[in-house]
């Protein structure tokens, strides 16, 4: 019988320790799973990691080309882990996506300058032509200007020299030809 008792101890022990180091659910009613908070505004995360007990750090704002401004795109300890009640979780909400400069694109042609703008992460916008001493079809300007900054995908627009109007007044230019 003793032996039987001694048996059913080392089980029972066998049995707890196993499961406490195997078990994914906290032990302890104080201890709980960092929820998963990416992707949540700055105030729900902080909401929700208060709600359980712990403590929140909020850290800078990083870039993400993806991710609104003001939502959480990094969280440490990550989601799962098994913390105590007033531990910390450092979270980061977004600065949104990174502005892209708008390249200096003056003196090139039009298809050249299109390239080079798609290549920025940068889209065509309106071209506008004007009567300018370059060849036809070349940027004289962009709007916004080059170095302004644009978010990922904004459109801008095109100054593009066109043929002189002058001498073409008898050649029948048109109304808008200078006299």
């Amino acid at each position: 019988m003793r032996d039987a008792l001694v048996l059913a101890i080392v089980f029972g022990v066998g049995y707890v320790a196993a499961a406490a180091w195997l078990s994914p659910v906290p032990l302890f009613t104080s201890d709980h799973a960092v929820p998963r908070v990416l992707d949540l505004t700055a105030g729900e995360a902080q909401r929700r990691l208060t709600e359980l007990g712990f403590r929140v750090k909020i850290e800078d704002e990083e870039p993400h080309p993806s991710i609104a401004r003001g939502h959480i795109v990094w969280q440490d300890p990550p989601p799962g882990v098994v913390l105590g009640q007033h531990s910390t979780v450092s979270i980061s909400p977004s600065a949104g996506a990174l502005g892209v400069p708008v390249p200096d694109l003056v003196g090139l042609a039009q298809p050249q300058a299109e390239k080079i703008l798609a290549a920025a992460g940068l889209k065509r916008g309106e071209v506008d032509t004007i009567a300018a001493d370059p060849e036809p079809g070349i940027v004289v300007a962009t709007r916004p200007a080059a170095g302004a900054t644009r978010t990922p995908g904004s459109e801008v627009a095109l100054v593009v020299s066109g043929r002189a109007l002058i001498g073409m007044a008898g050649a029948g230019a048109g109304a808008g030809a200078p006299r």
